[in-house]
This record gives structure tokens, sequence and C-alpha cells, in this order.
């Protein structure tokens, strides 16, 4: 009894604690982890960093200490600093303010003889005694007497679990370490009675919260500098000089949504760098080494701090971005962050020397690739209007240059503001936001109704803002599909794409069929050339029989082969495959091809059609349209489904065609000779706008080459011919 006497008048403690508060058991987990709790413990200053023996006995010193740093009264102890009623204690001490909280807070005393005794050890019962009256409960809460209750109540609430002492048996560093470690996780006393609230020394305290690093500034322009978007909402970081780690989870703690202190970093991540991803499966380099993986569908996947799908993963995960996953000590993962590429501030390449090696801050050389619109391009492609970025993942690694062309032209509308400043603009009504680097000083010289071009970046702000006299449009690759030498349906400023069809004007020169360009296009209008993209193999096909056709290059030298095999085909605009490819091509048709990267195989093929003239009537010899068939240098002569080369064949009132490939190297007269005659019955829809017309109840529609004015002698009743062409339209009437 006189040994239980002093232990009560040494630790006279607790009637501490924490108000609305529940009861039950949180920590759940019975392994030994003394490396991971000594780790944790001097992260929280729990353990002094200076401990590189752990098992040393744990000292009545270092305990009053950790009970100051758990019960979360450093600040007080600090102002209790400079008396002491130890002799054994020296009053300026950390030591005297440690001892003199905790007296003050009756959860100290001194031994019999007066003294403090900081060296000497705490016993098993001393610390099982103090832990479970921090959380709450006092000896009317027990079963039994002490120690043996306290000791039974630290063992059912898990804090001492594979642990096997004596009620006197001396404590050693790295087992005080791992019962506080338990002791944080275990959920106090419940103070209403029912358990209905469960809440865990740690949370009751606030020493510390454990935080998953969702993003900083580097990763998320939204976030200031010393921001972090964590799993607890946005904090501000006060130490300026602490950078912490996207992916990782810290031990923090946090006071008025501020990170006022770091203790360290709880797990380790591996991080790959995305190359490419197909579905679920990445491929990543490690050590100069492509490897792959298919991503763990048994964890949680957090992008910008919200949880993705693990279905969604592949429908935003691009080149370059970092995925970080969380492993903890049993080498598994928990959940991974994802992150966007880190971008440098940006370059406006306005003014920018092909010549020179740099554009602003960022250097251009011959081991960093530079990307423009998803391909590898030279410094001369770079563009007075682009935005250049130098781009790593979030390590610093497998950088290289982004050059970024996107901008929008229009007339101002309005200028927006938020309560302090302007923040936007709008252009023909939509919403501009600008970037952090954009010089708004720039804005007093525009006004609202100014025609400008917007300047934006990678992520769609405003960089920079200029006027501008005309709409210059925007870049577009285009494959020229077809003109109207080989489209009735396009006029003579018009060109088919695989983009659409745009107008342009004859000052911007020609563009070739089956090549591609890069166009600015503005409302549908070419307005400049940037350049021709490629080089084609250009072909005639002189011949077709079968499966196979004589083909004649570029050089005039024919060769015997069968259609050459491309990825795509393209005919009247439209992407068929091989077989109607093979099918569409006549003698005469022209193939257009263009190599693969590769330079092996075709990337693509068009096909044209062979191309007639305007028709012509032939009325006789000693005409302008007899003499051109003289002079021309054709081939043959197709009249009604019969080849010749008499010109004698051709008769009054032929409806003649020159035809010929899309480059005019070879040539065919085509002679029709097709005259319905009959009544007039009627025009569609009227004469005047007639765009048919019905001959004894038979309706022909007229080509776009008829002359209308051959319909002021005509009228419901009269007796006519028609002369049809090629496509079954009336070229001309006879009286």
């Amino acid at each position: 009894m006189k040994f239980v006497k002093l232990f009560f008048s040494i630790f006279l403690m607790f009637g501490l604690l924490i108000s609305s508060i529940s009861p039950g058991v949180a920590f759940a987990t019975d392994s030994v982890d003394y490396s991971g709790a000594v780790s944790r413990m001097k992260q929280l200053g729990v353990l002094d960093n200076s401990i590189s023996d752990d098992t040393k006995i744990f000292t009545r010193g270092q305990f009053a200490k950790a009970i100051v740093v758990v019960d979360n009264l450093i600040d007080t102890a600090s102002a209790m600093e400079g008396s002491t009623v130890f002799p054994d204690i020296t009053a300026n001490s950390e030591q005297s303010g440690y001892v003199n909280v905790l007296m003050n807070k009756q959860l100290i005393t001194g031994m019999a003889d007066g003294k403090f005794h900081a060296e000497a050890a705490v016993t098993y019962s001393e610390i099982t005694t103090v832990l479970v009256k921090l959380l709450g409960y006092s000896e009317s809460d027990l079963t039994g007497t002490w120690p043996s209750n306290f000791i039974s109540k630290a063992s059912n609430l898990r804090i001492t679990s594979n642990l096997t002492f004596k009620k006197n048996d001396k404590v050693t560093i790295r087992n005080a370490a791992l019962m506080f470690d338990r002791f944080l996780n275990t959920e106090i006393k419940s103070q209403n009675g029912n358990g209905s609230e469960k809440v865990t020394f740690l949370d009751s305290t606030n020493i510390y919260s454990d935080c998953i690093i969702y993003d900083n500034s580097d990763t998320a322009s939204s976030l200031a500098e010393n921001e972090v978007l964590t799993d607890k909402g946005v904090l501000y970081v006060t130490d300026s000089n602490t950078k912490l780690q996207v992916g990782a989870t810290y031990r923090v703690r946090i006071e008025n949504e501020e990170i006022t202190k770091v203790y360290g970093i709880t797990n380790g991540t591996e991080s790959i760098t995305v190359k490419n991803m197909i579905g679920n499966v990445v491929y990543y380099n490690k050590d100069s080494i492509e490897k792959s993986m298919t991503l763990p569908s048994s964890i949680d996947y957090y992008y910008h701090g919200t949880k993705e799908k693990y279905e969604n993963l592949s429908s935003f995960i691009v080149t370059d971005m970092t995925i970080m996953f969380y492993s903890n000590n049993n080498s598994t993962n928990n959940y991974a962050v994802i992150t966007d590429p880190v971008y440098s501030k940006p370059q406006l390449a306005l003014n920018y020397d092909p010549k020179s090696n740099k554009i602003g801050d960022i250097t251009f050389d011959s081991n960093t690739k530079i990307i423009k619109s998803g391909r590898a391009i030279s410094t001369s492609d770079i563009t007075e209007r682009d935005v250049v970025y130098s781009v790593t993942d979030i390590n610093g690694k497998n950088k290289y240059i982004l050059v970024v062309e996107n901008y929008v032209e229009g007339n101002i509308t309005n200028f927006l503001t938020d309560v302090y400043s302007t923040n936007g603009i709008q252009l023909d009504s939509k919403s501009y936001y600008y970037s952090n680097s954009m010089n708004i000083t720039k804005l007093s010289s525009f006004g609202k109704g100014d025609l400008v071009a917007l300047i934006l970046g990678y992520d769609g702000k405003i960089e920079d803002i200029k006027k501008i006299d005309n709409k210059t449009g925007s870049l577009l690759e285009c494959l020229i599909l077809g003109n109207s030498k080989t489209n009735d349906n396009l006029s003579d400023n018009e060109v088919l794409t695989d983009k659409g069809t745009f107008t342009y004007t004859d000052n911007l020169g020609s563009l070739d069929i089956g090549a591609k360009y890069e166009l600015y296009i503005s409302d549908n209008t070419i307005t400049k050339i940037e350049k021709k993209e490629n080089i084609t193999d250009n072909y005639v096909v002189t011949e077709k029989y079968g499966l196979r056709m004589n083909i004649e290059d570029s050089s005039g030298l024919i060769t015997n082969k069968e259609l050459p095999k491309a990825s795509v085909y393209y005919y009247h605009g439209e992407k068929i495959g091989y077989e109607d490819a093979l099918a569409s091509i006549n003698n005469f048709s022209s193939i257009i091809l263009s190599k693969s990267s590769n330079n092996k195989d075709y990337e693509y093929a068009v096909i044209i059609d062979p191309c007639f003239s305007a028709p012509q009537i032939f009325v006789g010899k000693g005409t302008e349209l007899w003499s051109e068939i003289e002079n021309s240098s054709y081939q043959y002569i197709y009249r009604n489904e019969t080849y010749t080369t008499d010109l004698d064949d051709i008769c009054e009132n032929d409806v003649i065609y020159f035809v010929s490939d899309i480059w005019n190297r070879n040539c065919y007269i085509y002679a029709k000779h097709q005259a319905v005659s009959g009544t007039i019955k009627a025009f569609s829809p009227n004469k005047i706008n007639a765009t048919s017309i019905t001959i004894d109840n038979q309706i022909y529609k007229f080509s776009p080459y008829f002359s209308k004015v051959k319909l002021n002698n005509c009228y419901t009743g009269k007796y006519v011919s028609l002369l049809i062409g090629v496509d079954g339209k009336v070229v001309d009437i006879e009286y």
C-alpha cells in the first residue's frame, strides 16, 4: 500500500480532458511497428530527434515532455518557465515549464525525497495509468484495484497489444513510442454516455492532422504561392520555405485553415510519367526502359482534389501527366494522385527570330523536342501568335517545349470586372479571362468595339491582346479534296476539304488537290495559306482492266500495277474502302497518294474522276470548236460508246467535251449524240426561272451550261429538239 500511495502522490493526474466526446476504440491494429512509431513520435516532437538508441529506458523527464506535447500544452509550458519547486530542475529550463504546467494541472508531482528525478525510468504501471486517464477515464470507471485496473483498460483499448510487461517493469523508448502512437488514435471516453459520437484523442486535441496533398501552386494555377489543395480543403503554409510534395501525405498542424507546422511525411510515393495510355494500361519510362502497367482498380484516384471513377481515367490522362502512388508499409497502393504537366511562365513569340535559340527564358537545344498541335516541329515553324512553354513532369523531368497557337478574333463588347479589378474581356459577347501573366496595363489603349486578337495560352486564358485590321481566322490543317474543276457543285473560288467547303480569293495562289495545307480560316473563308505540309505522288490511270491498271507518273513513266494500298481513300470528298476505291477508278482518273511518316506506306489516297470541260455543240467544220478539236493533243475520240481517232466521226449537234486528268497531261474527246424531240408541255417552276422542261410528259433538267436566252422563242405547244449532255441534262434546244 505504501508504493500505491507513493505513486498517487507522484502522479495525481488528470482532471483533464475534453468535453462533448464519446467512447469506443478506434485503434484496431495489433501489429508492432517500433521503427514507424519512433519515427512518427520524433516527427511530432513527442520524442527528441537526437535519440539514436530506442532500446534505452524512457525517463520521467522524457515522459513529462511527451505529455505536454500530446496534450497540446507547449505554449502554456513555455510561459511557465522561470521558476521551480524541485532542486534538481533548473528554473529557466524547458524542463521547468513542462513540470510546472503539469503540476499546475495536477498531472504530476515530485518524488518522496522532494526531487523530481527526471533521469529515473517510467514504469509500465505509470505510463498506462497516465494514458488511460488522458482518455478521460477515472478509477470509478474501472473495475479492480490499481494498477491492474489501468493496465487492463489500456489492454482493452489496444494501446498495449502484443506487449508483455509486469507492472513495475521499466519501459524502453521504443515501447513508449508505440504506446503513444496507438494512444493518439484511440477514442476518448464519451461525455454524453450513449457512445454515439466517436472522437479520437488526436481529434480532440488537434495536435496534428494527416493531409493528402492534391495540388500546389506549381500544379494548379488557381492556387497562390504557399497554398495547397488537400483532403482537408485549401490550406496556407505559413513557412514560405516549406514546399509540400504533391501526392504525399503529411503530418501537419492546422490552425484557422493554415498549416502552422509540418511534422513530416508519413508515406512513401512512387511516381510514373505517362508517355501513352491505351485503355487503362499506362506506358512509361523507368531507367530509360519503356514499361507498362495496368492501373489498379482497387485504389482511389484523385485529380485536382476530385475523386475520379476508374472507368473515366483514360478520358483525361494524357502524355506527361504524373501519377503518384501512395505506398504504405506493406508496399500496397491505397490511393494515387494525378497531376498535370508543369508549365513554365509563358513566352510570347511576337518578333521571334527563328535564327535565335531563345524565346524569353526558354532555350532551344537539339535534345529537347518542340511540340505544336501534337507533332514535332522546328523553331522555323513558330509564328508570331504562338505562346511557348517549357514543360516537365512534376519531378522536373521529361522536358519538352510546347508551342500553342490558340487565339480568337472579334470585337470587344465588354470588359469583365470583379470587386477589385478587371479580370477578362468579352469578345463578340463571349467571355475570356486573363492569365496570371497577362500584362493588363496594355488594356488602357483598347476600347469597346475594337477589332482585336486575343492570344490564348494552353489553358485558354488570355496571354496577350493586339489590335488587327482584318480577321485572319484560326489555323486549320486541311486536305484539299476538290475544286470547281472536279466538282460541278463548287464555284470558281471554292474548295472542298476534309474540314468542309471554304471560299478563297485568287491572290492567295492555288491549292493543289490531294495536298495538305495549314490554312487560316475565318467565317468559312481562307484568309491565308500558311504552308503546304506534304509532297504527294501523282498518277494518271491511262488504262484499267480488272484489278490492274496502267498508271503514269508525273515524269511520264507508265507502270502496270494494282491500286496502291493506303490507310484511307477519299472519293468525292468522302472516305471509302479499298474495294469501293477500285470500283470508282476509270480511264483518266487521277490518283494522289501521300506517304506515311515512315515513308513506306501511304497515309491516304485521293481519287478524282476525269475532268470534263464545259459542253459545246458541234455545228460543223470551220468553226472555232473545230479548230480547238484539231489543235488538241487528244488520244482518241469516244462517241456513243465507240472509240475512234477519225475526226469525221464527229457529227452535227454532237455535244463535245474535252476530258483530261486534273493536271491536263492526258486528254480525249467525248462526243455525245442524244437528241430528244417533242412538244413542250410545261416549264418548271416557270419560264422565267425555269430549271426543267417537260417534253411529251417527260421532265428534263437544264444543265448549268444551258443558255436560257434560248427559251425566249419557246412556248407551250411548240415542237423542239433537246440536246442532252453527258450528265443527262439539257445543253441546248433546237427549234
